[in-house]
C-alpha cells in the first residue's frame, strides 16, 4: 500500500490503542471501523490480503456497501495484483464506470470484470465512440439496472446487447445517435433518456413497454420527423409521468392525452413556431387535473388564448419560462385557476416587468418560490410590492425570491422595508 497508505489510515485509531497493541489484536468492531478509514478500494484490498483475519473482515464489511469502481484506478496494477483485486472485491462491486478513451489492459479487463463482478448493477461509459471496446461487458451481465453512455460524437451509431439484462430500469444516452433497436421489451424499464442526441428513422422509433415513467428527448435531433411517434409514445407509454420534448410540432397534442402525465418540458429553438394551442387545451380540458410541473423554453408565439388554457391547469404545482422575449405582462392576467401553484421559475425573459410578477403573487395564493434569472426588466420596485404584499393579514404566507441577473440591487437588503420585522419575504442572490 503499501505500508505507508496503512500507516496514514490508521492513524486516527491511534489515540485509542497503546503502541504496543498489535494491530491483529483488534476486535472484530474495530477492524471493520479501519475499512471506513481508508478511502480507496484498491487499498482496502490490500490491507485485506495482509493476513486472513483482515480477509474475513473484508467481506463482512463489503456485503453492507454499495461499491464503486473506476477502471483508471487498476491501470498501475501488475496481473498478480490484479487477479487478487478482483478475487477479493469482484463480487462486491455494484457500480462501474469506464473512460472508454482509455485502452490500457483493456480485454484482460473485460475478462476479469466477466468472470469477477457479476453483481453489477450500474455502468457509466464516457468519451465513447462507435468502436465502443467496452460494450462486451453488458452483454455478459445479468443484473444491470442502470445504464448511462456518454458519447464523443451523436454521429457514431452504437452497437450493444442488453439483453441478458431483463431487470434493467434505466438507460441514458447522451451526445449519441439512437436508431431505436435495443431497447424495446425490457419489463421493468421505466426511465429512457436521450439527451442532445441524433434519432434515425422516427417512424420506426422503438418505445419500450408500458412501464416507462420517465422519457427525456431533451434537445434531440429528428433525421426523419414522423408523426406516428407521438402516437407511439401516447399508445405505447400510458404509464408515462414526466415528458421532456424538443419541438411544438401540430401532432404533439396527442401527447397530452397521457393518463399519468404529471411534469412536462416543451422546448423549441425556432423563433416562428406558435406553441401549440391544441396540445394546452386538451392538457387543460383532460389532463389539467393531474399536471403538476410545467416547463415551456424557446421563442414560440403566446397569444391570449395560450394564457388561457395555461391558466386552466388547476393542479400545477410549478411553472417555468425559458428563453421567451414574447411572454408578457398581459398575459398574467388570466392565470386566475393555479391556486395549488407554488413555485414560479423564469430565465431569459425580456419583456416581463413587475407588473406582471405581482399579478402572479397576487393570483396564486400558495406561491412559495421564485426563480429568477437574466430577466432584465425586474427591479427593487418588484421585492418592496412583495413585502407589502405579503405584510397584511395572510396567516403563514411567506415568499423566497432567487434572482441572478435582473436589476434588483443587493442593497436592498439592508433597506428599512426588507429588515422590517413584518417581511415575510428572503431575497437570495444567486451565483452560477
Amino acid at each position: 500500500m503499501g505500508d505507508e497508505k496503512l500507516h496514514l489510515g490508521l492513524a486516527p485509531l491511534r489515540s485509542v490503542f497503546r503502541c504496543s497493541t498489535n494491530i491483529l489484536d483488534l476486535n472484530h468492531d474495530t477492524m471493520l471501523r479501519v475499512y471506513d478509514y481508508l478511502t480507496d478500494m484498491t487499498d482496502k484490498v490490500r490491507l485485506a490480503s495482509t493476513a486472513p483475519k483482515f480477509r474475513e473482515a473484508f467481506k463482512i464489511w463489503a456485503c453492507k456497501q454499495r461499491h464503486k469502481l473506476a477502471l483508471e484506478d487498476l491501470e498501475t496494477m501488475k496481473l498478480p495484483e490484479m487477479i487478487n483485486f478482483f478475487t477479493l472485491a469482484g463480487p462486491y462491486i455494484k457500480v462501474l464506470q469506464v473512460d472508454c478513451a482509455w485502452h490500457e489492459k483493456e480485454s484482460l479487463l473485460m475478462e476479469f470484470l466477466a468472470e469477477y463482478c457479476k453483481n453489477l448493477e450500474e455502468i457509466y461509459y464516457s468519451n465513447v465512440t462507435d468502436d465502443f471496446h467496452y460494450r462486451t461487458i453488458m452483454s455478459r451481465m445479468k443484473h444491470l439496472k442502470r445504464i448511462t453512455i456518454d458519447c464523443v460524437d451523436a454521429e457514431d451509431v452504437l452497437s450493444f446487447d442488453l439483453q441478458s439484462n431483463r431487470g434493467l430500469e434505466y438507460f441514458e444516452l447522451i451526445n449519441g445517435c439512437y436508431t431505436g433497436k435495443h431497447l424495446c421489451g425490457f419489463p421493468k424499464l421505466h426511465t429512457l433518456i436521450l439527451r442532445d442526441c441524433l434519432l434515425w428513422n422516427s417512424g420506426e422509433f422503438g418505445i419500450p413497454l408500458r412501464s416507462l415513467r420517465i422519457l427525456n428527448l431533451d434537445d434531440c435531433c429528428f433525421e426523419v420527423m414522423n408523426e406516428s411517434l407521438y402516437h407511439k409514445i401516447a399508445d405505447c407509454c400510458v404509464h408515462l409521468e414526466e415528458l421532456h420534448f424538443s419541438g411544438c410540432d401540430s401532432h404533439f397534442e396527442v401527447i397530452a392525452q397521457l393518463p399519468k402525465l404529471k411534469r412536462c418540458t416543451l422546448k423549441t429553438w425556432v423563433t416562428s413556431n406558435e406553441l401549440n394551442i391544441g396540445f394546452l387545451n386538451t392538457l387543460a380540458e383532460q389532463r389539467g387535473n393531474k399536471l403538476t410541473h410545467l416547463h415551456l423554453s424557446g421563442q414560440f408565439e403566446i397569444t391570449i388564448e395560450h394564457a388561457r388554457a395555461l391558466g386552466l391547469l388547476h393542479s400545477l404545482q410549478e411553472l417555468r419560462w425559458s428563453n421567451n422575449d414574447i411572454l408578457e405582462d398581459d398575459h398574467f392576467k388570466f392565470f386566475n385557476d393555479l391556486g395549488l401553484l407554488d413555485t414560479y421559475g423564469m430565465s431569459f425573459c425580456g419583456r416581463v416587468t413587475d407588473i406582471g410578477l405581482m399579478r402572479l403573487l397576487r393570483k396564486c395564493a400558495q406561491l412559495r418560490l421564485i426563480e429568477l434569472k437574466e430577466c432584465d426588466q425586474i427591479t427593487n420596485e418588484f421585492v418592496l410590492n412583495a413585502i407589502g404584499c405579503l405584510a397584511k393579514p395572510s396567516p403563514g404566507r411567506h415568499l423566497v425570491i432567487n434572482v441572478l441577473g435582473t436589476k434588483i440591487k443587493e442593497s436592498l437588503l439592508t433597506s428599512i422595508e426588507y429588515l422590517a420585522p413584518l417581511n415575510n419575504v428572503k431575497l437570495n442572490f444567486v451565483c452560477e
